[in-house]
């Protein structure tokens, strides 16, 4: 677990008590897509694939293929009706994921009492009929 000095740890939990106060996936899309980049988006929701993709007993070489860029991808900076995508970075269509991202994922979902834990449970809970 990283650690913080007391201004920084300060600052972290008044930036989880305003991600508290959001009440719909709406809000909290807007809130951080101005708080990260694309690129910090992208790998933040890397991440939580690769989490539900373990959770469903899935290997690191069917994760790595099912999040692989699809094999016709256009170029990153092109949209599907030819306008051209602002966005800087790579993004989701042209990154891989890799090994080392993985396997710090299942370390973390192996800790039963860690945080992908207690969310994980709380989604299956509050959605028994997708489990």
């Amino acid at each position: 677990m990283a650690v913080f000095d007391d201004h920084e740890q300060e600052a972290l939990d008044n930036l989880y008590e305003a991600i508290l106060t959001l009440k719909t996936p709406e809000e909290l899309h807007s809130f951080f897509s101005d708080l990260m980049s694309y690129n910090e988006m992208c790998s933040m929701l890397h991440r939580w694939q690769i989490l539900l993709l373990i959770d469903q007993g899935k290997s690191y070489e069917e994760i790595i293929k099912e999040l692989a860029p699809p094999a016709n991808s256009e170029d990153s900076q092109s949209s599907d009706k030819g306008k051209r995508d602002t966005r800087k970075g790579k993004g989701r269509n042209s990154t891989k994921v890799s090994s080392t991202t993985i396997s710090r994922v299942k370390t973390c979902y192996n800790n039963e009492h860690g945080g992908y834990r207690t969310a994980l449970n709380r989604l299956k809970n509050e959605r028994p009929e997708e489990n």
